[in-house]
């Protein structure tokens, strides 16, 4: 069943109802100002792709692009639109390689530059609680948050590491956790949660949270 049509002049973005990928693509497109078509998949399995989100960008200039998978679609927005640098920081800048070791410490496996970088894979099923893995990560949050004395965790700018983080400390009181008792955490959390940006990518997607 091909459920992707696309329409020319606008991106189009399908997503799987309620995940946090699509909602953080999302929240970078209504970062960037992009006009988009939002797609919602119910049954993923139904379709014709296998790796949701699927990004699709037909424009009247010619350019044609056809993405699959969170990893591709983020770097291919952010690359392709984000010259000003509203949510990324300058490509080789010392602040952008800060972005690219908070998204390293979520993937399940280490980087070769940074082996010994604090890594926090909460979605792996590992046989260790999630609210076990929730708090070392609430922890190492309020630890950077109280040394940094920023707004966000790089820097004074929401960027893709903000975003990545958010769903997991959300997911606080879901796990019977109290995230007040991380008072910075807590600050940065309500600060990046009100961005108007973020509450319109996390509604369109029905991500609960």
């Amino acid at each position: 069943m091909n459920v992707f049509q696309e329409q020319r002049g606008m991106i189009s973005l399908f997503a799987s109802r309620g995940k946090k990928e699509g909602a953080i693509v999302a929240i970078i497109l209504e970062e960037l100002k992009l006009p988009y078509d939002l797609h919602l998949i119910d049954k993923p399995e139904e379709s014709d792709v296998t790796s949701l989100p699927v990004l699709k960008n037909l424009q009247s200039d010619g350019e044609h692009v056809d993405l699959s998978g969170f990893d591709n679609v983020v770097s291919y927005l952010i690359e392709r639109y984000d010259t000003m640098h509203e949510v990324s920081y300058k490509k080789g800048s010392r602040e952008d390689e800060e972005v690219k070791n908070w998204i390293a410490s979520l993937s399940p496996e280490p980087k070769e530059a940074h082996p010994e970088q604090h890594r926090f894979n909460l979605d792996a099923d590992d046989g260790v609680p999630f609210a076990r893995k929730a708090i070392n990560l609430y922890l190492h949050l309020e630890q950077h948050l109280q040394k940094s004395h920023s707004h966000y965790l790089v820097g004074k700018k929401c960027t893709l590491a903000d975003l990545l983080h958010l769903p997991y400390v959300a997911a606080a009181s879901s796990a019977g956790l109290d995230l007040e008792r991380f008072p910075e955490l807590t600050t940065w959390y309500n600060r990046v949660y009100q961005r108007p940006a973020v509450q319109k990518g996390v509604a369109a997607v029905h991500l609960k949270i």
